[in-house]
């Protein structure tokens, strides 16, 4: 079987994957946010996205399983943990993205290596 790739609107990484997870159970709650709030608290070089003229801040929880990084077992007590993240919605250099405030976790091991590895909040 062959992964369809006409969809996309820029190629494929060169570089493989790296860890493998899986959500469950998510909410995706938005709240209208004027686009001058949110400049103060997102970097300059990322462009707001918006829709009807308004910003949207979103509150995502979700529950992750199988947490793992390539090739390798789960890590017991390691791989399910709930996660919640606020974020908003960006552009970087013609690429849609995201911006996390913050992405809370109730596992220290998954804390550690996001913030070490993936330089995430």
């Amino acid at each position: 079987m062959t992964m369809r790739e006409d969809h996309r609107p820029w190629p494929v990484p060169a570089r493989r994957w790296l860890m493998t997870q899986k959500w469950h159970d998510l909410l995706f709650a938005h709240w209208r946010v004027p686009v001058e709030t949110l400049r103060a608290l997102v970097p300059a070089p990322l462009q707001i996205d918006t829709h009807d003229g308004a910003a949207y801040v979103g509150l995502v929880p979700f529950r992750m399983t199988g947490v793992r990084w390539r090739c390798t077992p789960p890590v017991p007590g390691t791989a399910a943990f709930p996660e919640m993240n606020l974020r908003t919605y960006v552009t970087y250099d013609g690429k849609p993205g995201v911006w996390f405030f913050t992405l809370d976790a109730t596992n220290r091991p998954a804390i550690w290596t996001a913030r070490r590895f993936f330089h995430l909040p």
